[in-house]
């Protein structure tokens, strides 16, 4: 029996011994640089889901419009570009000019090579009243631009220009008015 207590108190020593060498690790930085879009829309989406409004939603393709008031089955689905436009990754730390005024926040691209160009949040106190996103990809056969615009409790606008070489122009756009 005291063989057994010796054993197992050297053990518990040795793993004391082990534990106080290594290294502390610090916890990694998780606070948000930048504002959190897809945090924002999150509750959105929760928020529309529970409320259920009717939608007067128009959908422009090329010029062709179609016009009808829906139920949205899947908020989640429907502003998901939205949530995407999100700044706040690791490696995007750095790249955006911050601009703070009275009336919101104005993130600009500092490098032309990132897909989101310009994030523009427009308050009213701590209210936000709008959201505007400018996105645009760009290489030798194709080029696409995007328009993201949301009004809370209002409507959200989605437009999408794309060139391809060969192909032509493709124009695409979602006007969803939210109704009370």
């Amino acid at each position: 029996m005291c063989l057994y207590k010796t054993h197992t108190l050297r053990f518990l020593i040795l793993l004391c011994a082990i534990s106080s060498c290594t290294e502390d690790k610090k916890t990694p930085d998780t606070k948000n640089k930048y504002f959190d879009i897809r945090g924002f829309f999150n509750k959105e989406i929760l928020r529309l889901s529970a409320a259920n409004p009717m939608v007067q939603k128009t959908v422009i393709h090329n010029g062709v419009r179609e016009e009808k008031q829906v139920k949205i089955s899947n908020w989640k689905n429907e502003l998901d570009v939205f949530s995407k436009s999100d700044l706040n990754k690791p490696s995007w730390r750095d790249s955006y000019n911050i601009k703070i005024n009275d009336d919101g926040l104005v993130y600009t691209a500092l490098d032309s090579s990132l897909k989101i160009k310009t994030i523009r949040i427009n308050k009213s106190g701590d209210q936000i009243t709008s959201i505007d996103i400018e996105s645009q990809v760009s290489n030798e056969i194709y080029n696409s631009t995007e328009l993201l615009n949301y009004y809370p409790d209002s409507l959200y606008k989605i437009k999408r220009t794309q060139q391809v070489k060969l192909i032509g122009t493709n124009i695409y756009q979602i006007n969803g008015k939210i109704k009370p």
